[in-house]
């Protein structure tokens, strides 16, 4: 939340059009007109198109303001704000906003887990504080900024995704959230947008700019049981805290229990305490999001217990492992995206479901030289862990091939999700579970929307 006058003051901006009022709130900020929410500024952003050519859309969505380069097309009556480089504005104002609450932050990275992992923290975090946390996926010079414009003088904590994609981005992004503690989840052998990066080193180089911008007394959460994250140790001057199932994890989960889609259950163990910790979404990839969660509220200051506690009222965000009913079946929405390592953690999950079972895999993209084997190994994994394979995309070509030869018979390919939904209701039955799984501009998730919407009769 903040005034024009904080926005003018901030961006050495000028009111080209409407009423200048100092003291005039906004209660946030937008880039995309369709998700505009009523008081919020919208910034005319040049990222794939022009943001200016959207300006009165994102007035007659509720926006109160917008900032632009020029003057544009809006009603008689919209406040419009003449900056440089509206990008360039955003973030001036988010570091002045900031600077003026300057609560304690834990930022996230990896790989794999990202978003799972910063909504447990907020979760566990929540037995004590309000939280301000990332909305969506929102972990780049754009989201991150448009964060701590929600800011508020009632936030205690704020729990920010940081994502990668050029070295020195989540540095950059670090000197405007000031993590005090540092979450690192996995950096697998198969990265996702690998064909955007020269090597795994330059990822897992990325990724430690946030265990470096770590203060002396801050705290490095690293998962013990990858050995890339595992590694990245001795880049930090914050202490380090190990978490995972390893032996030598200092923060560890022992007797994890996968108890299907109703959930996850394991113990913590941590500084001598013991705690039960029950998750009501399913996967054993949820233990690492759990423990790093434990760790950031332990290091601030929320009980161990507590913690555990406010993390079964964990919700997973949506498309991610989403359990889903309707018209008949059970959907294991994962839709959001796909790399090697979530689709063997979703294959993971629908081994263990009882009755029959149907995947459907998208493409995974961006994997660069990597893309044929990844697809060949996911064809094998879904021979033995489903009934019905259905694949949607040229890559997926290769996983279908490949679980055909490894047994599974019943594995189709498709063209797109139009064609594969047309399959799908030629082949489900009452009480079959299906997983959904693909790359996120397959726009599978509409897929899983039409499986659980009733059918026209």
């Amino acid at each position: 939340m903040f005034t024009l006058e904080q926005l003018l003051a901030a961006t050495g901006g000028r009111v080209i059009q409407g009423t200048p009022r100092a003291h005039e709130r906004f209660v946030g900020g937008a880039f995309d007109s369709r998700i505009v929410q009523p008081g919020e500024v919208f910034f005319a952003l040049r990222d794939q198109r022009d943001g200016h050519e959207f300006v009165a859309d994102a007035f007659a969505r509720g926006a109160r303001a917008a900032v632009v380069e020029r003057a544009v097309e809006a009603p008689d009556d919209a406040l419009l704000v003449e900056v440089s480089q509206p990008l360039h504005a955003l973030r001036r104002l988010a570091d002045v906003l900031r600077d003026a609450h300057p609560i304690p932050a834990v930022g996230i990275t990896g790989n794999v887990g990202k978003t799972t992992t910063k909504e447990a923290t907020a979760a566990a975090l929540g037995a004590r504080y309000r939280v301000l946390r990332t909305a969506a996926s929102f972990n780049n010079e754009i989201g991150v900024p448009l964060t701590f414009l929600r800011l508020e003088p009632t936030h205690e904590v704020a729990v920010i995704e940081l994502g990668f994609y050029v070295p020195g981005e989540i540095a950059d992004l670090c000197r405007l959230v000031r993590p005090r503690i540092g979450i690192i989840t996995e950096i697998p052998a198969i990265p996702v947008h690998f064909a955007r990066t020269p090597s795994v080193e330059a990822i897992a180089a990325g990724k430690a700019e946030l265990i470096e911008s770590l203060p002396d007394d801050g705290i490095a959460l690293l998962n013990a049981d990858s050995p890339r994250v595992r590694a990245l140790a001795s880049r930090t001057r914050a202490r380090v805290v190990l978490f995972g199932e390893s032996e030598d994890a200092q923060l560890r989960a022992i007797d994890v229990r996968a108890e299907g889609l109703a959930g996850l259950r394991f113990t913590a163990l941590y500084e001598n305490e013991r705690v039960p910790v029950a998750l009501p979404i399913p996967g054993r990839q949820l233990v690492p999001a759990a423990l790093a969660a434990l760790g950031a509220a332990h290091a601030l200051d929320v009980p161990l217990a507590e913690a555990a506690v406010a993390l079964q009222t964990l919700e997973q965000p949506a498309h991610r492992m989403e359990v889903r009913r309707g018209s008949g079946v059970t959907v294991i929405d994962d839709s959001y995206n796909a790399s090697p390592a979530a689709v063997e953690a979703a294959f993971a999950v629908l081994r263990d479901v009882k009755g029959r079972r149907i995947a459907v895999l998208g493409d995974m993209l961006e994997l660069g030289s990597f893309s044929a084997d990844a697809h060949d190994a996911a064809g094998r994994d879904a021979a033995r862990s489903t009934d019905i394979l259905i694949g949607i995309g040229e890559l997926a070509r290769t996983a279908v091939d490949a679980a055909r030869a490894a047994g599974l018979s019943e594995a189709y390919w498709a063209s797109g999700p139009g064609e594969a939904l047309v399959m799908l209701r030629r082949v489900q039955r009452p009480g079959d579970t299906i997983l959904v799984k693909g790359s996120h501009s397959l726009a599978l998730d509409r897929l899983a929307d039409a499986l659980v919407r009733p059918v026209a009769v």
